[in-house]
């Protein structure tokens, strides 16, 4: 209240006094510009150069409000584009955990552009694109997220291995993976990817050579290490001169914990099989009786050693195992290799009331076509077709 009285006396005292000048002395000003001329008193050209400088500053305030605006709503603008493509890129996420690739890819690429980390993005993107099928949108995704984030190129590349083993291209995953360890020799995804695409391939001489390369946090099991170092070797026996000789003396030199894995023993059984069909029977049989494995008693059926003498064992595990569907289409093998069609027939059709596989409707039509019963046969083997996820074997043609 005190300082509004003390303006308020200070401003009637200041135009006190300007009043008194003004009527005092009103001054005189000319102003002359080209030939015109502009005559008018001090005080009012004084009034005129202030409203002037009043009208500046208003509008210079109004262009600079004006101006903080149009920054504010392309900052709104921009805050909202970039929360709709985060909001895309989250339901692109949920969508691809769902399974639902082709939607999930469409929202991925859609917000990919807008959000401050695309690689996230193209990475997802890229698995949709994968589990469709679609292997070269995935690779050009992936191209895109290097792109996209220049410093990322040795994941994008990892992940680029990964989605080739997903997808079954194991030799490119290889290529890629080889390409990655010439970056980095000891990375531990690296070569424990690189060890498994060599295992699936059947390149067991790669494999022996990377298995004890790969540092401790790496490293499979070490028994699945020995067994692929020994597969190894041993798919060296199958492929020289003397397969059953070097074979054998892989088997000796191997440590015994191996000599019940499933592999080994059908790789040992496979180098000895062709001049030493007795005595891969017995490797087998020896085998079967520490441990009952359906790919082992598969192959007891077809080792051409003596079939009256393997059918007689057969029919010994029959006791214990009677309604084993892989024992009995064995037992149907070994039968008709005796020449006894009916007992074989009797045999494949038991296995066939258990389980209804590819292998045992195609011995059927096998035994039927030989029997000249060829309507039967092509009915077998119409059924082994439609089963269809193993041997799919030809139509026996009526004569």
């Amino acid at each position: 209240m005190i300082r509004f009285i003390v303006l308020l006396v200070v401003g009637l005292g200041a135009g006190a006094v300007l009043a008194f000048l003004m009527v005092r002395d009103p001054g005189y000003v000319l102003v002359s510009y080209d030939g015109s001329t502009i005559e008018t008193s001090l005080w009012f050209a004084l009034a005129c150069l202030v409203l002037l400088a009043l009208l500046v500053y208003l509008l210079v305030f109004l262009i600079r409000r004006l101006a903080r605006s149009g920054f504010a709503v392309s900052g709104w603008f921009r805050w909202r584009r970039t929360t709709k493509a985060r909001n895309r890129s989250l339901t692109g996420v949920m969508l691809l955990a769902e399974g639902r690739w082709s939607d999930a890819k469409r929202a991925l690429l859609e917000s990919a552009d807008r959000v401050d980390t695309p690689l996230a993005n193209l990475l997802a993107a890229a698995r949709s694109a994968n589990e469709l099928g679609e292997h070269r949108e995935r690779d050009e995704i992936l191209t895109r997220a290097r792109e996209s984030t220049p410093q990322a190129d040795f994941v994008v590349e990892l992940v680029r291995a990964e989605l080739q083993q997903v997808a079954g291209q194991w030799a490119r995953s290889i290529a890629t993976l080889n390409a990655l360890r010439q970056q980095s020799p000891q990375h531990p995804m690296v070569l424990k990817r690189l060890l498994v695409a060599h295992e699936k391939v059947g390149d067991y001489d790669a494999v022996a050579e990377l298995a004890p390369s790969l540092p401790k946090d790496a490293a499979p099991d070490m028994a699945t290490v020995q067994a692929a170092i020994w597969r190894a070797r041993f798919a060296k026996c199958k492929a020289s001169a003397d397969a059953a000789e070097h074979a054998r003396k892989a088997w000796k030199a191997m440590p015994k914990k191996l000599r019940t894995d499933e592999f080994i023993v059908m790789d040992y059984v496979d180098a000895l099989a062709d001049s030493a069909p007795v005595e891969a029977e017995g490797v087998l049989r020896r085998a079967l009786k520490k441990q009952w494995r359906e790919a082992w008693i598969l192959r007891y059926g077809s080792v051409e050693s003596d079939p009256v003498k393997q059918l007689a064992i057969a029919k010994q595990w029959l006791k214990s195992r009677p309604d084993d569907p892989v024992l009995l289409l064995t037992l149907g093998r070994l039968a008709g290799w005796t020449g006894n069609v009916e007992e074989a027939m009797s045999y494949l059709e038991a296995s066939l009331e258990s389980r209804e596989d590819t292998d045992t409707l195609a011995e059927l039509g096998r035994l039927c076509s030989s029997a000249g019963q060829v309507e039967a046969a092509n009915d077998y083997l119409s059924r082994a077709v439609e089963v269809g996820d193993g041997l799919v074997p030809s139509r026996v043609r009526q004569n």
